[in-house]
């Protein structure tokens, strides 16, 4: 992992809002958007290389790498963190995570952590709703009087980064949240869950958050999934 850091920053009680692509890209579209949409600056860039694989071109081959972002908005003390893939092993997921946190916190303290991600719920629905997951009774009070319906018993763990840095975030005593927005199929980038998870943010957070842009992409359709059980993560 190398790790290029770009421009320092010092905050007062932060806001991190990190996730990666998972089921329906949805928590790669959110931070991906938000990097966007907010008026953010980059603060570091990490390089990973840990595919168990090279790429061939021409006879020659290479290291294929993913690149990571961590970005800041000034103005309302957010971090955001964003890139385009999941690391391959788990144990890279938990230096990322770790990296991750070690580096907003020289910005300053984090008050409080928010993933998110797609849910495909074992019923599908008409892809409007979200869910929540808490580090803590604070948190948990957080979404409940936002009205985010607390995720289903019927999800037992929510894996791979978005799920680790809420782990992570209640073993360092940090308010966490992960919001996920109910998807009707796994393998296409889900704009409509994206872009409910931001209004549930907008709403949490006070901030205005223009969703136009995931919003025109949204495909109503009727689709329907087989599959075994729930998914998320």
């Amino acid at each position: 992992m190398n790790v290029k850091q770009i421009q320092d920053f010092k905050l007062k009680d932060i806001i991190l809002i990190s996730s990666l692509p998972d089921m329906g890209k949805v928590g790669g579209l959110v931070t991906q958007h938000l990097t966007k949409n907010l008026e953010t600056k980059k603060s570091a860039q990490i390089i990973l290389e840990d595919k168990p694989w090279v790429n061939l071109k021409n006879g020659l081959v290479e290291l294929p790498h993913d690149e990571y972002a961590l970005t800041v908005d000034e103005k309302n003390a957010i971090v955001i963190f964003t890139g385009e893939n999941q690391p391959q092993e788990p144990g890279t997921v938990f230096e990322i995570v770790n990296t991750i946190l070690d580096l907003v916190s020289k910005m300053g303290n984090i008050k409080m952590i928010i993933s998110a991600g797609g849910y495909l719920p074992s019923e599908s629905g008409k892809g409007t709703l979200v869910y929540g997951v808490a580090t803590n009774s604070h948190s948990l009070d957080i979404l409940k009087s936002n009205d985010v319906k607390l995720l289903s018993s019927e999800v037992k763990s929510i894996t791979w980064f978005n799920g680790v840095i809420l782990g992570i975030a209640k073993s360092k005593n940090i308010d966490g949240i992960g919001l996920f927005g109910e998807i009707v199929d796994a393998e296409s980038p889900q704009y409509k869950a994206a872009s409910n998870i931001l209004k549930v943010i907008e709403k949490i957070l006070r901030i205005k958050i223009d969703t136009a842009l995931l919003d025109e992409k949204i495909i109503e359709r009727q689709t329907e999934i087989k599959k075994e059980g729930p998914g998320i993560g």
